[in-house]
């Protein structure tokens, strides 16, 4: 066995090995490329997938996504093929990833990439996955649930979009001039990571941002088809703390949810949620995933 950096020639292989082992997951050759091999902030991020190989043919593989400045790793995507289980190769991967992990990193996280994850944590199902990480030291410490939105019907914002505008809050499609104002906002709330996915979101056409503007300043925002757009992904969003409680928040995400029925989904996907109770009571989603989170102390794990 060898393990060497896969590039994306090795697309079709990686996708036949994950789609055997990803049994409840459903994705293209395009999503993976884009969780594989897309790296959202190529100045910041240390991205590889590392495979092994025996006889040409790849028997395992694990994502790998260093990020210095934090001192942190994270395990992305990884599988090895059935019939070559309970051989090591796992391991191997994993203790070659730490290798490269060594110079200064003190923790890794799972899956949970920031800006282009395939789901934020590890679906308890995948118990033989679950049961590998935990004897490699990882430990699990939070969970966290995707919830799903039917997009049989439209939502009409009219009413609530005419109410704010008479208390002087503007709701509109963001666009690249507003970059000032999504630069001095998530300064102020909710940070880097956030700000990168409101710029990718930007950048589709039409933007896929949609922004609360008041006297000048950006005070809410949703967002969607940052990643993972053919299952019709919603996020993130948020509003500033001062400025909750006015109803901002359901027109955003009912215009979001209406950009993603327009482009022909049927449900939208709604990752990594914290307020479950907003999002059942504004359009009526409900808990479709639960994942576990877990990380390791890479400077104590064997």
């Amino acid at each position: 066995m060898t393990i060497r950096q896969a590039d994306e020639s090795d697309l079709p292989a990686l996708h036949a090995l994950l789609s055997a082992s990803l049994d409840l997951d459903r994705f293209s050759k395009s999503l993976l490329a884009e969780k594989l091999f897309r790296n959202p902030r190529p100045a910041e991020l240390e991205w590889r997938t590392w495979v092994a190989e025996s006889r040409a043919n790849i028997t395992g593989m694990l994502q790998s996504v260093i990020d210095r400045r934090r001192k942190k790793a994270y395990v992305g995507l990884f599988a090895v093929d059935a019939t070559q289980r309970r051989r090591g190769i796992a391991t191997a991967l994993l203790d070659h990833a730490r290798r490269d992990w060594a110079a200064g990193v003190v923790e890794g996280e799972v899956l949970a990439i920031p800006g282009n994850y395939f789901t934020p944590g590890l679906d308890p199902r995948y118990t033989a996955a679950l049961s590998f990480l935990e004897r490699r030291g990882f430990e699990r410490f939070k969970d966290c649930v995707n919830l799903r939105a039917d997009l049989a019907a439209a939502f009409d914002t009219r009413d609530d979009e005419a109410r704010l505008a008479g208390e002087g809050v503007e709701i509109r499609r963001a666009t690249i001039a507003d970059s000032p104002l999504l630069d001095a906002y998530f300064g102020e709330h909710f940070g880097d990571d956030w700000r990168l996915e409101a710029g990718l979101a930007l950048a589709e056409r039409p933007s896929a941002l949609h922004l609360a503007v008041r006297a000048g300043r950006m005070i809410a925002f949703s967002a969607h088809s940052t990643q993972n757009r053919e299952w019709g992904f919603f996020g993130p969003m948020g509003t500033a703390p001062e400025c909750r409680g006015l109803g901002i928040g359901r027109v955003l995400l009912r215009l979001c949810l209406n950009d993603l029925r327009h482009a022909g989904h049927k449900t939208a996907v709604i990752p990594w949620v914290g307020p479950i109770a907003f999002y059942q009571q504004w359009c009526g989603a409900r808990v479709e995933r639960v994942f576990w989170r877990y990380r390791l102390n890479a400077t104590t794990a064997r």
